[in-house]
């Protein structure tokens, strides 16, 4: 199951770099603008030790916007919180070694890099409605209840099994947002981070259930106007 969603994300990230060649090669005569985001997100975890979107943190989220006043957009941001999960309910499958111990609850800080290219699907007046696909890197640390480390400790997952910190991700959102006279702006955000990783919750093989790592997130966002250009017309 994991490998087949898994192997479903390359073909996303194709259609989505030729969709945004295609949009992107149109005019050169276009006035570029960029925006400075500030944001507040609540983010929420569903996977091995939660199978639902219950416990939401909060994050936070930074980056720059840049505007050509076509129907493809792009942004690329950065994202900085913390996801939570716990099952109370939660038993090691016994076909596992005694000498195993995984946790039933951790916690796990997350850095999200992404550039994502918003596609517009509805515009009156000051409002745009949008749906997004981006790509970037997810970093993350998963810890126990008491902020310890789990990454380096063997026995809370199966023997041999390791992984990495560091993983590709493809975003996928809905967001509408709304432009002032003044060019400054007030944007909401609702998806999926999709990152391609099922130990957001340090475990894979000793999970009672069938659920891949996810986390969903609600983004509430503020867009400055900081400078607008002109492109040269091709030679």
């Amino acid at each position: 199951m994991l490998l087949i969603s898994n192997m479903k994300w390359p073909f996303v990230f194709l259609v989505f770099l030729t969709t945004l060649s295609t949009g992107f090669s149109a005019d050169s005569l276009v006035v570029r603008k960029k925006f400075l985001l500030i944001g507040a997100n609540a983010m929420a975890y569903k996977g091995s030790l939660q199978n639902a979107y219950t416990r939401w943190t909060p994050g936070f989220q930074v980056g720059i916007r840049f505007q050509k006043k076509k129907n493809i957009n792009g942004m690329l941001s950065a994202t900085f919180g913390k996801v939570i999960g716990e099952d109370r309910s939660y038993t090691k499958p016994s076909k596992f070694s005694d000498q195993i111990q995984p946790v039933s609850k951790f916690q796990t800080s997350i850095f999200s890099l992404q550039y994502e290219a918003q596609f517009l699907l509805f515009r009156h007046k000051g409002f745009r409605v949008f749906v997004s696909q981006g790509i970037g890197i997810f970093r993350f640390t998963p810890e126990d209840w008491d902020g310890n480390t789990l990454f380096e400790k063997d026995r809370t997952r199966n023997v041999g099994e390791s992984y990495s910190k560091t993983s590709l991700q493809f975003p996928t959102q809905l967001g509408l947002q709304y432009w002032f006279p003044n060019q400054m702006g007030f944007g909401f955000q609702v998806g999926w981070l999709n990152p391609l990783t099922n130990y957001i919750d340090n475990m894979s093989d000793l999970s009672n259930n069938e659920v891949s790592d996810n986390i969903a997130v609600f983004r509430f966002q503020f867009f400055y106007h900081l400078e607008q250009n002109q492109a040269s017309p091709k030679r």
